[in-house]
């Protein structure tokens, strides 16, 4: 083999990544979610929310939805994410663009006395 033909193969073994580390894991190695409320897949575990009796992962949309149904909303009132696992029900009071609103209810729904185990996982291939 020339010295061309070497570097031609070389840069397209690297760029095709050819039997060097895998990019991303393989399907069968990935475990798969089921959300602990709908019951469907989760496709990104990095938007899930534990759910706070099982610590089992949920879609972000199907707590927003469970908590909801679980409080009486005003007109003017609606469910946002408050960061760090906790939920609030803030009324919207503003007449223009500039947001004036304040916060009801804040519900605390993730605990963070122990990390479910599916979140250790996705920090460990995370780093």
């Amino acid at each position: 083999m020339d010295n061309k033909s070497f570097r031609k193969d070389h840069r397209s073994r690297r760029r095709n990544n050819f039997n060097n580390s895998p990019r991303e894991k393989s399907e069968e190695n990935r475990v798969m979610h089921k959300c602990g409320i709908c019951q469907q897949d989760i496709q990104d575990l990095s938007t899930a929310i534990a759910l706070p009796e099982a610590a089992a992962p949920a879609h972000f949309d199907c707590v927003i939805n469970k908590i909801k149904e679980g409080e009486n909303l005003g007109k003017k009132e609606q469910v946002v994410y408050l960061g760090s696992g906790a939920f609030g029900i803030v009324e919207n009071n503003s007449a223009s663009q500039t947001p004036n609103f304040k916060i009801i209810k804040k519900i605390s729904f993730e605990e963070h006395d122990d990390m479910p185990e599916w979140r250790k996982q996705l920090i460990k291939l995370k780093i």
